[in-house]
Parts: C-alpha cells; sequence; structure tokens
C-alpha cells in the first residue's frame, strides 16, 4: 500500500511537473517572440527614418517602408509590390539577423500602400499621411487599429492541411496564382473569427492560439512611425534652413503663404520650398531634396510644418506682416523677433545657429527670443487633406496650442504642451 502511494505520488508530481515545464517553456516562446517583434519594428522604423537619397536613390523619402521579401526568398526587399502585400520580411535589406520564431519560420511582414516605395506610391509622405490597413483582436468586434503602416506576423508551426514544401508548386489563394507552396501566406497564415490573415491588405487579426490558428501578430501605426519621421524632416528642414542663412551671410528665406515660393513681406506660415528669397535655393544655398520639393504648394511637407523667422534676420529687415510690442503673456516682443514663452516647462529641440556640426538638442528653454522656428503637428488622427489654408488666418485642425495657431502678428509662440503620440513639436534656433 505505502508503495502504491509512493507511486502515485511520484506520478502526480511528474505531471505537475510536466505541466510548469511546459507552460515555462511556452512563456519563454512567447517572450522570444515579443523580443523578435520588438527588433523588427525597430528596424523598419529605423530604416525608415533614415531613408535618404544619398544612400536609397534620389526619390528616397523618410517615411516610406520597404516592400516584404516575396520571391526569390533571398532576405532582400522586392523592387516592387502590391498595397498591403505579404512576404518574409526584408531582413537584409534591415540589416538584421533573419528574424525567426520558434518553429523556425522566418517572420512575415504586409505593408500598407502608401508607405511603400516611391516608386510603388509616390505621393507626398507627411504628417497627414495615415496608414489604412486594420487589425483585429480577437474578433471584428475589436478593434485594435484601421491606421497600420505595416504587419508583422510570427506564422508558428504549419496547422491543418498547410504545405510548405519549397520544391512544388500549387494554386495558392492569397494571390491566385499557382506558385511554389513555400512563397503561399495561405501555407503559414490562418483564420480567426472570420478573418483570413493571408489575405493581400488584410484585415487581419490577432487572437489565442488553437488547434487552427497559431499567428502570432503585432501591428506598426500611424502614431509609431510619424513622429520620429517628423523629428527627422524638421532637423533636416532646420540644417538645410542653417545652410541658406550661411550662404545670405545672415539672413533666412522669406515665408511662403500660396504656392511654395517665399513672398518677400512675410515671415511666417509655410517653408519656401520652390523659389526663396534672398537667393533661389541651390548653390550656393543647399539644393532642396526630392522628398521636400515632393507636393511643395500643395500637399508635400511644407504644407503640415509652420515657419516663422525674425524680422531681423530676413534681407533688409523687409516685413509687412511683422508688427512689434505685442504682449506674450507677461513678456513683451522686442523689435518684431519671435518670442517663445514655456510656463510648462515642456521640451523643444534646440538648434543653435553656428554651431559645428549643427545639431539639433532636446531643451527645457526658458522664455526668450527665437531667430527662427519650425512646428511640426504630429500624426493625423483624421483627414486633414493635406495642409492648411493659403492664407494668414488661423490653423485649424494641426497646433493645439493657440499661441501656435492662431497665426497673427504677434510673433509669439509657446513651447507644446501636450505629450500625446500625435503632439506638436518646435524646433528653435535661438540667437
Amino acid at each position: 500500500m505505502l508503495l502504491v502511494v509512493a507511486l502515485v505520488g511520484l506520478a502526480t508530481a511528474l505531471l505537475v511537473y510536466g505541466m510548469v515545464d511546459t507552460t515555462t517553456i511556452q512563456l519563454q516562446r512567447d517572450r522570444n517572440t515579443t523580443a523578435t517583434f520588438a527588433e523588427v519594428k525597430r528596424a523598419l522604423i529605423g530604416w525608415s527614418v533614415a531613408r535618404d537619397p544619398a544612400t536609397g536613390g534620389a526619390n528616397a523619402r523618410p517615411g516610406e517602408l520597404p516592400c516584404p521579401d516575396i520571391n526569390p526568398l533571398d532576405g532582400f526587399s522586392d523592387g516592387s509590390c502590391v498595397a498591403g502585400a505579404l512576404g518574409r520580411v526584408p531582413w537584409k535589406t534591415l540589416g538584421i539577423p533573419e528574424p525567426k520564431d520558434d518553429a523556425g519560420e522566418t517572420l512575415w511582414y504586409a505593408v500598407a500602400g502608401p508607405f511603400r516605395i516611391w516608386n510603388m506610391s509616390s505621393a507626398p509622405i507627411t504628417s497627414d499621411t495615415m496608414g489604412n490597413i486594420t487589425v483585429y483582436q480577437d474578433t471584428t468586434a475589436t478593434l485594435v487599429t484601421a491606421q497600420a503602416v505595416a504587419v508583422i506576423f510570427s506564422p508558428g508551426a504549419a496547422q491543418g492541411t498547410q504545405n510548405r514544401d519549397s520544391t512544388a508548386s500549387a494554386l495558392c489563394s492569397t494571390t491566385g496564382t499557382t506558385i511554389a507552396r513555400n512563397l503561399c501566406a495561405a501555407n503559414y497564415l490562418e483564420t480567426a473569427g472570420g478573418t483570413n490573415n493571408a489575405v493581400t491588405n488584410g484585415p487581419f487579426i490577432s487572437a489565442p492560439s488553437s488547434g487552427t490558428f497559431n499567428d502570432k501578430v503585432m501591428a506598426i501605426t500611424t502614431f509609431d512611425l510619424i513622429p520620429p519621421v517628423e523629428r527627422r524632416v524638421a532637423r533636416e528642414m532646420m540644417s538645410l534652413l542653417e545652410s541658406y542663412r550661411i550662404a545670405t551671410g545672415g539672413s533666412y528665406p522669406t515665408a511662403d503663404i500660396l504656392n511654395g515660393n517665399s513672398n518677400s513681406e512675410h515671415n511666417r506660415h509655410r517653408f519656401p520650398c520652390a523659389s526663396a528669397i534672398p537667393i533661389s535655393w541651390g548653390p550656393p544655398a543647399p539644393s532642396l531634396p526630392n522628398w521636400l520639393t515632393n507636393g511643395c504648394g500643395s500637399n508635400g511637407w511644407a504644407s503640415v510644418i509652420f515657419y516663422a523667422v525674425s524680422k531681423n534676420r530676413l534681407d533688409g529687415n523687409i516685413c509687412a506682416t511683422c508688427s512689434g510690442g505685442t504682449s506674450c503673456g507677461s513678456t513683451t516682443t522686442i523689435d518684431t523677433r519671435l518670442t517663445i514663452t514655456n510656463a510648462s516647462n515642456k521640451v523643444a529641440d534646440s538648434c543653435p545657429a553656428g554651431a559645428s556640426p549643427y545639431t539639433c538638442t532636446p531643451t527645457v528653454l526658458g522664455t526668450g527670443i527665437a531667430n527662427l522656428l519650425l512646428i511640426t503637428p504630429g500624426a493625423a488622427t483624421t483627414n486633414r487633406a493635406g495642409g492648411w489654408t493659403s492664407s494668414l488666418s488661423t490653423i485649424t485642425g494641426y497646433f493645439e496650442d493657440a499661441l501656435n495657431s492662431d497665426n497673427d502678428d504677434g510673433n509669439c509662440y509657446v513651447v507644446p504642451t501636450s505629450t500625446s503620440h500625435d503632439r506638436d513639436r518646435m524646433y528653435v534656433s535661438i540667437p
């Protein structure tokens, strides 16, 4: 009897140990997948932020994302892809180790149409550009996001009739064509809650694992991508303006309010992305990259980033829209210069003129005078339709702080107070 009790106790202990060990292994696998997802997400955003004509070709734009590795599965991004195309993560293009899940499968990836590379989607990518891939959780009743710019998948082990043979071909339900089985998303991604992850452009779904579904899904949203892209764009614009100031011996270009061209009488509104006053873009001034002139005067970057210059930093101090002696809270503007207030001690980017190398550093600015500033609006939450009006009227739908959106002649601005993902951000050159 004692022997039986002992054996039963040992069996129970082994069973419990086995259950705990299996749970521990699964938790570790989940952690590994989460870490791999995070690495791919960082790499995609980093690649997008760093896109530059010098390394990616004349039309390379900050904000664009690579096509998936669809065929021949060499780790590199395909040169073309449809909106929402499904393929492997292009890990060689991103410069990372091959990202595999715990089943040994390379992670899959889909890219939203508006964020594809230039030859696939040539419309400007700006703060107004929104992702358009939908991702659900468990069922279509629970929306994760309708603004995914990319989606990453861990396919896990083969389920049901999935066949991942690299040597055999068959009709693929994802593409509607006959292709190698290991190229077909339907052999890797499944359906849950009535939503099929093996469909081009989604919608996609994340759900608990079951006997028929083991996909793990991560969405990269507009709010993940746009803020760091904006930061890169604004800092490069500040650098271009600094080079322009040096080329003119001390003057920044006058602002644009209508069609991308400098207006000789205006110190604020839009960055002049076409012609500039007092000298044109191009030697001895810097030349503007294609991504900054794409959509100039309509729906490009210059239409969504606010630009203002102090009167004494304009050629000849000519400025019909500058006025002096205006109260900015407890401070009064001096000589029609730009006045920055920061009662909430928020962070702005300080970009000192004359610094070598020229850099912008996040700083808690005190109230004071500025030579030049840019304000980025943050990621769009709804359709903002490509910039504000071509006039000096109040700017609506872009800047939360009234001193920044009133667009009046007081030359008073405030360091943005919001800390949300769609917040404004200020870039300032201080005397």
